[in-house]
């Protein structure tokens, strides 16, 4: 009898994930997510404080077109009503230089940019991409009637080291007798007139846009004067509230409310700070054109020199 040679057949067995491993796989990726998240997030906040950048050495090189162009920078504001604070800003008159000049065409500076529907054409209530800071994502229309709202901007010229009044006989904050910048209330600057050099004074900065309006905001309404600037009596992202004629409710995120309303309408007495939604800091245009991240730490003296177009103040490292 022959021995039986066949051998037995095995049978692979698949086994799949238990429990346990699926849930130890599920944690690694979480960590692994929890640690790449911020980095991602710094990349991306780097690439859109890059573009912010960018655009505001656009609106640099506009104001400087102008200049070759005019032989004298856009005014702090033209067309002064009895208060003032629906003048026309900076921003109209560099339209031409920022590619916009369909937009320029339909303005009318011998009228107020504000009061009715038909003043001030697209400038007033188009969010204008370049003029939008992308690391800031509140930008919005105010909340008002038709004839009285415009769009909120970033990007704001510089009026002085202590109020919008920096360049007039009423610009005492404090007791803090401010000096010109390179933008002041119905007049137009020249280069020539930054005696403190080029390099040493402001042009333009950033502003945060509230999240939440009142009517008639002074908050980055880039078109009209009373919210087309800022100030260095304040340094960057200032703890301190922000003083407006008209207050803003809320700047969003941990900034809260930032603002005290001043007892009359006077848009001239305003006092505020260049802020950003950049970590530690803001961009900041200079006159001659360069742009520079300005730390949120910066020496208020150092920061308020660099405000004063004229103030013969040296300005030191920052």
């Amino acid at each position: 009898m022959q021995p039986n040679t066949t051998l037995p057949i095995l049978r692979s067995v698949r086994r799949g994930f238990t429990l346990v491993e699926l849930l130890v796989v599920i944690a690694i990726i979480g960590v692994l997510i929890a640690l790449l998240l911020p980095a991602v997030q710094q990349a991306r906040e780097a690439a859109r404080r890059m573009q912010c950048t960018n655009q505001m050495r656009q609106i640099a090189l506009a104001q400087h077109n102008f200049h070759d162009t005019f032989r004298e920078l856009p005014p702090g504001s033209q067309g002064n009503d009895p208060w003032g604070r629906d003048s026309w800003s900076y921003y109209g008159f560099i339209l031409p230089f920022i590619e916009q000049t369909a937009m320029y065409e339909q303005l009318d500076f011998t009228n107020k940019i504000n009061g009715n529907i038909g003043w001030g054409g697209d400038a007033r209530i188009n969010l204008l991409e370049t003029m939008i800071c992308p690391s800031d994502d509140t930008n919005i229309q105010e909340e008002a009637v038709p004839e009285w709202r415009n769009a909120l901007h970033n990007y704001v010229v510089c009026y002085g080291d202590s109020n919008y009044n920096s360049g007039t006989p009423w610009n005492v904050v404090d007791g803090y007798t401010g000096t010109a910048g390179m933008f002041v209330p119905e007049k137009r600057a020249k280069l020539r007139d930054a005696t403190d050099g080029l390099s040493n004074t402001l042009l333009v900065s950033e502003i945060i846009t509230p999240t939440q309006q009142d009517v008639w905001s002074s908050m980055g309404r880039t078109q009209v004067a009373m919210g087309a600037g800022f100030t260095t009596y304040l340094t960057p992202n200032a703890d301190a509230n922000d003083r407006t004629n008209r207050c803003h409710t809320n700047l969003g995120g941990a900034m809260g409310a930032k603002c005290t309303q001043h007892a009359d309408w006077d848009w001239g007495a305003n006092v505020v700070a260049a802020r950003s939604w950049h970590t530690g800091g803001v961009n900041a245009a200079l006159a001659d054109g360069s742009v520079r991240f300005v730390s949120e730490t910066i020496n208020v003296t150092t920061w308020r020199n660099l405000g004063g177009r004229s103030d013969g103040q040296v300005v030191g490292d920052y």
